[in-house]
């Protein structure tokens, strides 16, 4: 699935408010702001399923989305009684649809263009820099360290760090080993290679690799159980801890991850893509010969031809 789920409700829920706000149109007999709420909800019903089928890059249906509820937004303002809160609407939208950069440019030019467009009652300097004091400090927040973290759904301790050090998901291994040989239980590794976040530190510097990383962190959680661990063992090998999971389910969940990473796109980089191999314990073997498995899984994806 190339589509989380919770970007699956928030499209849903996206759907059902523009459903709803043409519904309205029509009952307040509205009839000429009927047609882009309606247009709207066509384009994301058929958006949604490309992207669950992986037939369309989610970045590509966001910005559709974003040009889309801007314009329904310039058309709602001049007739609602607030027609700040629009502006308040589309800021909001820009940060939720686009990285910070890209969203900070469009957002500070979208104020006093949004205030034209609402006439010149509404073009005064007190709204012009509250305007652009909304958008600097819904910037300033997702540039916080854990900033866009925090406006996430999160389940588990580990998916609020969205780079775990080595040493970490180590001791989860060796735990998870000594209760899989107690328990006589499966135990697999899926052993993950993102070789994007390699180019993207090194060519954009390291926060677009913690952008990417964070969103890749959130893919696989939104993919995965919650009995399973993610960590990054060193630089963009992850590993991924599969409690009571054989080989054969190891390898169903590395095929449905692969699909999920792509859905992870940036302008500069493109889909992010992955190369796993699966490691599963084997009857009376140690962590330590376990351990040296894995690394040799993580040295073969690291070859220029793995």
């Amino acid at each position: 699935m190339a589509l989380s789920r919770y970007k699956l409700i928030a499209h849903l829920l996206t759907l059902a408010l523009l459903l709803g706000l043409a519904v309205w149109e029509h009952l307040m007999r509205h009839y000429d702001l009927i047609l882009p709420p309606t247009l709207m909800a066509i384009a994301l019903l058929i958006s949604v399923p490309l992207q669950y089928l992986g037939r369309l890059r989610p970045a590509i249906a966001d910005h559709i989305l974003l040009v889309g509820g801007l314009i329904l937004c310039a058309l709602e303002a001049p007739g609602s009684h607030n027609p700040m809160l629009w502006l308040g609407l589309s800021i909001t939208l820009g940060y939720l649809l686009l990285s910070p950069l890209p969203a900070l440019l469009l957002t500070m030019l979208l104020v006093p263009l949004w205030l034209l467009l609402l006439g010149d009652a509404h073009m005064t300097a007190v709204n012009l820099m509250f305007g652009w004091w909304f958008s600097l400090a819904a910037a300033a927040l997702t540039l916080l360290p854990g900033g866009t973290r925090a406006l996430r759904f999160t389940l588990r301790p580990w998916r609020d760090d969205t780079q775990p050090i080595g040493e970490f998901i180590s001791r989860s291994l060796d735990m998870e080993v000594a209760r899989a040989s107690a328990l006589n239980r499966p135990l697999s590794v899926l052993v993950l290679y993102i070789p994007q976040l390699d180019q993207a530190g090194d060519q954009f510097g390291g926060h677009m690799r913690e952008i990417l990383s964070a969103s890749f962190s959130e893919v696989i959680s939104d993919n995965s159980r919650q009995s399973d661990l993610l960590g990054e063992h060193h630089a963009n090998v992850f590993w991924l801890i599969l409690p009571n999971a054989g080989e054969a389910g190891a390898v169903a969940a590395a095929k449905r991850l692969s699909d999920a990473v792509t859905s992870v796109a940036h302008p500069e980089i493109g889909s992010l893509e992955s190369f796993s191999r699966v490691c599963t314990l084997r009857a009376q073997e140690s962590t330590e010969r376990f351990s040296q498995r894995l690394e040799t899984a993580a040295n073969k994806l690291l070859e220029p031809h793995a």
